[in-house]
């Protein structure tokens, strides 16, 4: 039975335990909707794991990491206090992974509120409809400059209005993997992969 939220880590109550071995709820910390948890870190011998203890971060923050961790194919599960626990082989990886996001929550602090506005909202939502038809055609010469040129709005920009700043930084990091690799005359299928990847992160978000 699951009893931490695979997404924040937070404890289940135990009526929402029980929940879990019937149907789908919500998580009341992240409001994650649990119907498929993904796969936990199976437990192993203490020197095989490596711990962090997140329970200074808020539910958002280690809701980007597990994110990022599924992402990444980076098994990991939670132990009580908000301790989130990886392999000790991925240990670096990890580092880090959550060096960066919190690389990414000062620079959020140091902005406040301000967002890209309506050019990073344009700039995302290019980028989607340039990357579905590049995966198709990777060798259009006018698709390969829209995404150039959203790909490097995209990377100028703040996040749009509801985007959170972990998500942000991960759509930069595709499209400047796809920009890389169109920039160095990468083989179609390359080409094609990145730009599903861009168009499939994206496809709920536009």
């Amino acid at each position: 039975m699951t009893s931490y939220c695979p997404r924040c880590g937070a404890r289940f109550r135990e009526e929402l335990a029980m929940e879990m071995a019937r149907t789908s709820f919500r998580c009341d910390d992240c409001g994650l909707a649990v119907a498929d948890p993904p796969a936990m870190l199976a437990p192993t011998s203490p020197e095989e794991e490596v711990e962090y203890d997140l329970g200074q971060w808020e539910s958002s923050e280690r809701a980007s990491a597990t994110t990022a961790l599924v992402e990444a194919d980076i098994p990991y599960r939670w132990h009580p206090d908000l301790v989130l626990v990886v392999p000790a082989v991925a240990e670096e990886e990890v580092d880090l992974l959550l060096d960066e996001l919190g690389e990414v929550d000062e620079l959020a602090e140091d902005d406040g509120d301000a967002d890209g506005g309506a050019d990073a909202q344009a700039a995302m939502s290019d980028l989607f409809v340039a990357a579905d038809r590049l995966q198709h055609d990777p060798t259009d010469v006018g698709l390969v400059a829209d995404v150039l040129e959203a790909a490097l709005t995209v990377d100028a920009c703040l996040p749009p209005y509801g985007i959170e700043r972990p998500v942000w930084k991960r759509i930069q990091s595709l499209a400047a993997t796809l920009a890389a690799d169109l920039e160095e005359a990468a083989d179609e299928d390359t080409v094609a992969a990145d730009a599903r990847a861009v168009r499939e992160y994206l496809r709920d978000l536009v």
